[in-house]
């Protein structure tokens, strides 16, 4: 073979090779998506971070997981809350984090580093002595005494020695409780070194969670009054490689018939957790309005949680006629909060999401020089409204007509009304309508075709909300869904939609 064939054909191996090695790893990242948890990678364990004091319970669901799923390996590494929390941000690495009190994980979100949170379980801190008491230590002021030797979680390290701290600060009691520690005690990094030591009686008293003194028998709590309720939280850390693998180990821990329930068998007060399905099917009614903005939203979110999001988009009038005749969806997210009223019993909290006004839509160069709703009043004028018993946009267009005392008139120029506000638009588009009244987000996408005409009437103005059923079985994960939808992500695609997104505080919320 002369040299210049040689090295064609050398060149074409090297080329198909690194075809199939690109084409390998392209397969890889393609099954790293996939929607089946058990599709992760096996040589790719889940990284979990947590705290100390949650250890006993932990190792058992770490064991019941990997024996539902056996392709799933978790590696846990347990220390303080603060102690963990200081190595992640150090590392940037790890997919999963739980800490003793929900203030650290608060603390990551702050600084970027956490995702999705779920509550696990409450705590409070309590005084733990030995069984029967006999030192007699009834309130923090004993701890205080000569003969009472008190060992504490380290501030920095423990997140029950940050409680601590705190509470023993308000009370006015935290610098003679240091003087105790270190005049007859010791700090400790961990809950867990904090009870052992009382245990085996290298201390007289310790602080520490509720739940670890009923773990052991040798030792009793004593109540402190006024301590506050923490909240054990697992958040998703964004350095997670299988943000979807991970996001499923954790709906397991704080399923409540799941991981949940081994909290529950070791003492914790667990928090009130969402029924485990692998892949949960989530039923979400939602007015056709908010489609354009949310459907992206919840497209992305299928994939990252695994789960199905079954949509039901159409006027809030005939979603409220589904609801009253027996459905009950997970979620429903009106087009005005008018419609979420007729149901409010069904659901939990209320959340404002966007505002979208009521504006006259005519053509762009306006050949009947429309200027305001009176103008719709004129003889042979063609008006098109939705229907107000099939959508919200309807019945508030009819309200807001009524209020400016001109319903009557423009009535005779309404002819039918249209089931959905984009028929509306497609009408005047095609030049069947001389205007049309709808919804700024309805109009938003056809804007360079249209001119909008603003109502000053505070009646159109329509808010978007959001509610969770109270019969769902999936609370956390909506709360995560309406989480998604107000990121900033989120409410970028509100904006680009053509609706004012709403980012205060709800009142049901403060």
């Amino acid at each position: 073979m002369k040299t210049p064939v040689k090295f064609a054909v050398a060149s074409l191996v090297v080329i198909f090779g690194l075809m199939a090695f690109m084409a390998r790893d392209y397969g890889s990242l393609e099954n790293s998506g996939s929607t089946n948890p058990n599709a992760s990678s096996k040589s790719r364990a889940i990284e979990f971070y947590c705290a100390a004091g949650m250890s006993k319970p932990m190792d058992e669901i770490i064991k019941a997981y990997q024996k539902d799923y056996p392709d799933r390996k978790v590696e846990v590494s347990y220390s303080g809350s603060g102690t963990l929390l200081t190595k992640i941000r150090a590392q940037k690495s790890g997919d999963l984090y739980l800490a003793a009190d929900s203030s650290y994980v608060q603390i990551a979100q702050e600084k970027g580093i956490a995702e999705e949170s779920l509550p696990v379980a409450h705590l409070w801190p309590v005084i733990v002595v030995k069984k029967g008491n006999p030192k007699k230590i009834l309130k923090v002021d004993d701890l205080m005494r000569e003969d009472v030797r008190v060992n504490l979680g380290n501030p920095e390290a423990a997140s029950v020695g940050k409680k601590t701290k705190k509470l023993m600060t308000n009370l006015g009691k935290w610098r003679p409780l240091m003087k105790a520690v270190d005049a007859r005690g010791n700090f400790k990094p961990t809950v867990n070194e904090i009870a052992n030591d009382v245990k085996i009686d290298a201390a007289d008293a310790a602080i520490v969670w509720n739940s670890i003194a009923s773990q052991y028998p040798e030792l009793e709590a004593v109540q402190i009054e006024g301590a506050p309720i923490g909240v054990v939280t697992v958040c998703v850390l964004k350095y997670a490689n299988l943000p979807r693998e991970t996001l499923h180990f954790a709906r397991y821990v704080c399923a409540v018939d799941k991981g949940l329930n081994i909290f529950r068998e070791h003492g914790f007060e667990a928090a009130e957790g969402d029924v485990w399905e692998e892949q949960p099917n989530i039923v979400y009614f939602a007015g056709g309005l908010n489609r354009h903005a949310t459907e992206p939203i919840i497209s992305a979110f299928e994939k990252r949680e695994g789960c199905t999001v079954e949509t039901t988009w159409m006027g809030c009038g005939l979603l409220v006629s589904k609801m009253k005749g027996g459905e009950t969806p997970d979620v429903y997210h009106t087009c005005d909060a008018s419609f979420h009223t007729m149901v409010e019993d069904r659901f939990g909290q209320l959340t404002n999401i966007s505002q979208t006004d009521i504006i006259i839509l005519v053509p762009k160069d306006n050949p009947k020089n429309i200027k305001s709703l009176e103008d719709l009043t004129k003889p042979g004028m063609k008006v098109g409204i939705g229907d107000p018993e099939k959508t919200a946009m309807g019945k508030l267009t009819v309200d807001l007509l009524k209020d400016e005392g001109v319903y009557k008139e423009i009535k005779t120029n309404i002819g039918n009304p249209f089931p959905e506000a984009p028929m509306v638009v497609g009408q005047l588009t095609q030049g069947a309508l001389d205007a049309g009244l709808v919804y700024v987000a309805n109009a938003h996408a056809q804007r360079d075709k249209v001119r909008m005409i603003r109502i000053d009437n505070p009646l159109s103005s329509a808010t978007q909300t959001y509610a969770v059923s109270k019969t769902s079985k999936h609370k956390h994960l909506m709360q995560r869904l309406l989480n998604r939808l107000r990121s900033s992500a989120g409410q970028e695609n509100f904006v680009n939609a053509g609706f004012e997104v709403i980012t205060s505080p709800d009142p049901e919320n403060e």
